[in-house]
């Protein structure tokens, strides 16, 4: 009877002492999870969130995970500014399952709109059926902005040396022409720079 009951004994302080390594455990990765930076998430394929942390909360306009959740129950349609980037995402969902710097705009709470970069994983069951979708998010609104406004800048000044009624050009060191706009070709009586000598 004594040898059962300190075998009782050691199976409960294992067991008690395992209990206490997965509590330890879930507490660290919750705390992960609630103070990421970064949005995290997991979603159905039919676009209803199952879990969001507070970042992802944050980057919507939201003031709780609760309150995007209960609010966003159709992401293609009431996140998506462009829905069919929402059947891009599960189309590379379903194979390979994996997606890396997945980019598109989405509408925050408040109306506006600001552009996100995605990775995620498909989550299967044995079966081999999508149970869920799981990832983070980051906003790169501000990165986005900046590449529109060099792309327009850089499309100014086309416009600007290739409407110039003076000639304008590039040359090297040895005096080879790199570039040179259409008044310059006009001016040296050429129509292009394959006739240059």
């Amino acid at each position: 009877n004594i040898i059962g009951v300190l075998v009782f004994a050691s199976d409960i302080t294992e067991r008690r002492r395992a209990e206490e390594a997965l509590r330890q455990a879930e507490e660290k990765y919750r705390g992960i999870f609630e103070n990421a930076v970064e949005g995290i998430f997991q979603t159905t394929p039919g676009g209803a969130y199952l879990s969001v942390n507070p970042a992802m909360a944050r980057m919507y306009g939201y003031d709780s995970p609760e309150e995007l959740m209960a609010s966003r129950t159709d992401i293609a349609r009431q996140a998506y500014v462009d829905p069919s980037r929402r059947e891009d995402f599960k189309r590379l969902m379903a194979e390979p399952g994996l997606v890396e710097n997945f980019e598109y705009e989405v509408y925050r709470k408040d109306g506006s709109k600001v552009w996100w970069s995605e990775s995620a994983r498909t989550v299967r069951d044995s079966g081999g059926q999508i149970l869920y979708y799981e990832g983070s998010c980051q906003d790169v609104t501000a990165r986005r902005r900046a590449e529109e406004a060099l792309q327009r800048s850089e499309a100014d000044y086309r416009s600007l040396i290739e409407g110039a009624p003076c000639g304008i050009f590039r040359t090297s060191n040895d005096g080879r022409l790199f570039s040179a706009n259409p008044a310059l070709f006009e001016m040296l009586g050429y129509v292009s720079p394959s006739e240059l000598p």
